[in-house]
């Protein structure tokens, strides 16, 4: 993302929260983003593009965070608290404070979100799959991949934001997926 756009799709993202994805124009985007209607357009064909932008920078922002928490890390226990505390707990907050939170999340269907969706989810197996890599030959005992198990983890992470409606609901499944993935890497 260039560095230009960050502070238009963060004002975006500020935008969508505070009135939903449907009430939310290109104006109020602009507006927020101390821009003319104008030359937000000349950088995006349309809120779903503004939209599916902000998806792609936050994932981008949330597994930079990550890779670099997990450089000073060894345990995978600690490198799963990591991806609770600044990957799951944030977005799950952002989107329970936001008052039209099923509208966010509706947005992501459109061509332009699923576009997005794909290149998030993508990022986010990946670097699942190189976090699990070291523990191959302890995967392949259980009949899993490191990437079959990352694949897995995205998923049941993204079911966790979408279905979880209280804190103590997310703590409780992280804290099963957590021992899952302990177990199939045999680090409990």
């Amino acid at each position: 993302m260039k560095d230009e756009t960050s502070p238009i799709l963060d004002a975006a993202l500020e935008v969508f929260g505070r009135y939903g994805y449907k009430r939310a124009t290109m104006g109020d985007i602009a507006k927020a983003a101390g821009l003319s209607r104008q030359s937000l357009y000349a950088r995006f064909a349309g809120k779903d593009d503004v939209y599916a932008a902000g998806l792609v920078l936050y994932a981008t922002r949330m597994t930079d965070a990550l890779t670099a928490a997990w450089a000073g890390r060894t345990a995978l226990s600690d490198q799963m608290n990591d991806l609770m505390t600044l990957g799951t707990v944030p977005s799950f907050e952002m989107l329970r404070a936001m008052p039209d939170a099923a509208d966010i999340l509706n947005a992501a269907e459109t061509e332009a979100g699923q576009q997005a969706m794909t290149q998030v989810k993508a990022l986010k197996v990946a670097l699942f799959a190189d976090l699990l890599a070291p523990y191959e030959a302890a995967l392949a005992g259980h009949g899993q991949t490191p990437a079959s198990l990352a694949t897995f983890m995205e998923t049941a992470l993204h079911a966790m934001l979408i279905t979880c409606t209280t804190r103590a609901d997310l703590d409780a499944q992280f804290a099963s997926l957590k021992a899952s993935v302990l177990a199939l890497t045999d680090q409990t």
